[in-house]
């Protein structure tokens, strides 16, 4: 009778050429550049500049990633644009997103206190800023 064996440990080490942390964040932000560009507009033409701001916030990526579905829950849109704040310091940049829609204004209003309040509740975990506006389509 064995009371004692000796147990074999064993761990599993990637060969260092195996992972390259490098090309896997190129590849994320060649999917990222990706979906903005099918999704969104950019009325500043600065789609890599808002990539690397989205880019730096897990929580705001995945948000970005569900807007599309989450606003078109809520009211028919005609487009999303992405651009800076310009009444802000140039130093501290809050990404605003522009929802553009034929409702009329009154409704509008509601619908962007509706999808702020949604977003707000589904990924509370943002770090970076953001607002959100719901325009008239014109």
């Amino acid at each position: 009778m064995k009371l004692f064996s000796a147990q074999k440990l064993e761990m599993q080490i990637p060969n260092e050429n195996e992972y390259d942390e490098g090309h896997f964040m190129q590849k994320n932000n060649n999917q990222l550049d990706l979906f903005l560009k099918n999704h969104f507009e950019f009325p500043s033409d600065n789609l890599n500049e808002i990539r690397k701001f989205i880019a730096q916030d897990y929580e705001l990526e995945k948000m970005i990633y569900d807007l599309p579905q989450i606003v078109s829950n809520e009211l028919n849109y005609k487009k999303i644009s992405f651009d800076f704040m310009k009444e802000t310091d140039p130093n501290e940049k809050i990404l605003e997103i522009v929802i553009y829609s034929e409702l009329e204004s009154e409704i509008l209003l509601q619908k962007e206190d509706l999808i702020c309040d949604m977003l707000i509740d589904k990924y509370p975990k943002t770090f970076l800023e953001y607002i959100i506006l719901v325009d008239p389509y014109e």
